[in-house]
């Protein structure tokens, strides 16, 4: 299963509902420090956790406190409120599993719903809809299209097994007696998908086969790093009574399980040869962390066992434990070896981490990996290198989720991976609660300050540290514009903006020509202009260009499209309806093409025009990235013909 979505409500800070949609790779929440980030990933973890102890909910402590009283004045059954819920979607193995448990063909587009409830108890619900079941029973009694269009998919499962027979009486009526016992043997196959529209009917068994399959929980902070001491024999005493261990501990358990021990097996004759498997499952951890780790790659890590005495009795007899000791060979300092607990925090958290997932790593168990303010103590260089990490390796390998409020640790390059987190309650009204958004203008300049850094930041590493070739534009909707249809067309066979161009935003048409002029002369610059005043721009860009040796050529207007307006706008490489369509999307708004002048002037100043003032053309542009399945599924080839013909133009740019 792949997490796609999940829903808190009535949790701390968290009081109107909050569905967050999640990427199926890596998801990553940014936002200030007890803004509600951890709040997310602690609710997410108790829904079905893989480690640790504090996973149970607690109405008293969790549910927001300032309404606690009267709540439960109004709702006795307040401990049956379900603060987190989630969403999941199914893949090829899931629903092979379930077919097996359901007798019918699952339809791919089928969502588990998975929630506890304060009482902390667990719910699980496997749905469809009725269109998906009609084309799915339809494929499987080889019932054609043009009868499956005709029945009634309206209402509910009997009315669509009702419309079946209705159908197959006609054609049978009519002599078309294989037409009809298709449509019967449709009718007969549908009514058993009535576990699967409604899921009050599914049986037992049905849904612990759904709740096998949702994933586990990992969660990782600051608290469950490593010490540089453990005592086994009192860890190896704990597991054995089923105490409830520190977070500490249970990263030392996750290090020993992934050697293939437990605490109790260093107490024993043998503990030599458990410290052989020990100190091999250390090179093995050593070996991944090191791929990651460039802040000193002289050292090793190496782990030993001490058995120190602890008690000396009254009578003399002295009482010895058994210690786990993990330590730090450097060569770059001539093999001294130091405690683990003596390095920087940075490398205690990194190993640490590795060691806890260690038993999930190579794991085919789904595991969505919960990371809390990951890498805070590491170097900015290692906290980008961690990033990679969880980009290119971990992600890739297990769905990831990770809060962060350090620039580092956010790639602006994944727009569309980021989630702003605020919390907007005051103390005149703490029921404004946390929201959790696009990282767009709803966010607040705080929230999402991580973002602007780290795309400063980036842009400063391609300006002064990168060498390759720059397309400079206007701002973030220019940005956005060529970045998704780029996507867009490159995945369908087409051509998109050439990777080598790095567009960056200039903050501003009137900042185009000193950009060319102060960088066109050690680096190689394209431009594009677009808007009002074009031809003036054009003017003093090409002038800024000849005078510091960048070739005319390098300067490109939208306008130069074929059939676009002189002094046309990004925007007006759309198609007018499709254009419309995310300036609805982002204002709420219902504007047709026939309400606004049929003149040949940009789309945004017929739109200006029927407004009667301006607006923010970037909100169209993070309708784009919010809804942009919903948007390519239906663009128009006008839309597709002009963006072709400018990334064509830019590409030319490169010869």
């Amino acid at each position: 299963m792949k997490l796609e979505a999940i829903t808190l409500k009535l949790y701390r800070n968290f009081v109107d509902e909050q569905r967050i949609v999640i990427e199926p790779d890596v998801t990553c929440l940014v936002g200030k420090n007890e803004s509600g980030k951890t709040t997310i990933l602690k609710a997410l973890h108790r829904l079905n956790p893989a480690n640790g102890d504090d996973t149970d909910f607690d109405l008293t402590t969790e549910y927001p406190r300032w309404r606690l009283a009267a709540d439960r004045r109004t709702n006795p059954e307040i401990s049956d409120t379900v603060p987190i819920s989630a969403e999941f979607s199914l893949d090829d193995a899931d629903l092979a599993t379930l077919e097996k448990i359901y007798g019918v063909t699952i339809p791919a587009s089928s969502v588990c719903h998975a929630s506890r409830t304060y009482a902390n108890e667990e719910s699980v619900s496997l749905t469809t809809t009725l269109d998906a079941v009609a084309a799915t029973v339809a494929q499987t009694t080889q019932v054609s299209a043009e009868d499956l269009a005709e029945l009634d998919t309206s209402a509910q499962l009997e009315t669509l097994s009702a419309s079946a027979k209705a159908l197959a009486k006609e054609h049978r009526d009519q002599g078309e007696g294989a037409r009809a016992k298709t449509l019967t043997a449709f009718a007969t196959e549908a009514d058993k998908y009535e576990a699967l529209l409604n899921p009050d009917v599914a049986s037992e068994d049905q849904l612990d086969a759904v709740w096998k399959l949702v994933p586990k929980f990992f969660y990782f902070s600051n608290y469950d790093t490593l010490p540089g001491e453990t005592n086994l024999t009192e860890l190896a005493s704990k597991t054995k009574a089923g105490s409830e261990l520190m977070p500490r501990e249970r990263t030392v358990v996750s290090l020993l399980a992934h050697a293939g021990e437990k605490p109790a097996d260093f107490l024993d004759d043998n503990y030599d040869s458990r410290k052989a498997e020990l100190q091999s499952a250390s090179i093995d951890l050593s070996r991944r962390v090191f791929t990651y780790w460039k802040q000193n790659t002289d050292l090793a890590v190496v782990f030993d066992t001490d058995n120190r005495v602890v008690v000396t009795q009254p009578n003399g007899n002295q009482v010895a434990n058994r210690f786990l000791k993990i330590e730090l060979r450097d060569g770059r300092h001539g093999d001294v070896e130091t405690n683990f607990d003596t390095r920087s925090t940075g490398f205690q958290w990194f190993f640490s981490f590795f060691a806890a997932f260690s038993a999930y790593q190579d794991s085919d168990d789904a595991v969505v990996v919960l990371l809390d303010e990951p890498g805070t103590s590491l170097h900015g260089d290692a906290q980008n290198e961690f990033v990679d990490y969880i980009h290119n390796e971990l992600g890739a390998s297990k769905q990831t989720i990770y809060t962060t409020h350090s620039q580092h640790m956010v790639d602006p390059s994944r727009y569309e991976k980021l989630r702003a987190v605020h919390d907007r309650a005051t103390r005149d009204n703490p029921d404004l609660g946390v929201v959790v958004t696009p990282p767009n203008l709803a966010a607040d300049a705080a929230t999402i300050l991580p973002i602007e850094s780290a795309l400063g930041y980036s842009v400063s590493r391609h300006l002064f540290i990168g060498a390759g070739h720059h397309l400079a534009v206007e701002g973030s909707s220019d940005f956005v514009y060529l970045t998704r249809l780029t996507q867009y067309l490159d995945g369908n066979g087409m051509t998109g903006l050439d990777p080598r161009l790095v567009i960056l935003p200039v903050g501003g048409a009137d900042n185009l020509p000193a950009f060319v002029a102060l960088l066109g002369r050690r680096l190689k610059v394209a431009a594009l202009v677009d808007g009002a005043r074009t031809n003036a721009r054009m003017s003093r860009i090409k002038s800024a260009a000849k005078d510091n040796g960048v070739p005319e050529s390098a300067i490109v207007a939208v306008s130069d499209v074929e059939g676009l307006p002189t002094n046309g706008d990004i925007e007006d490489l759309f198609a007018a309806a499709d254009y419309l369509r995310l300036y609805n999307w982002a204002f709420d708004t219902n504007v047709d093409a026939n309400d606004l002048n049929d003149t040949r002037e940009p789309i945004l100043k017929r739109l200006i025009d029927y407004r009667g003032t301006d607006f923010d053309h970037a909100l169209p542009a993070h309708a784009l990235t919010e809804r942009r399945d919903e948007f390519f599924a239906n663009i128009d080839p006008e839309t597709v013909r002009n963006f072709e013909t400018m990334f064509a133009l830019l590409n030319a740019t490169l010869t």
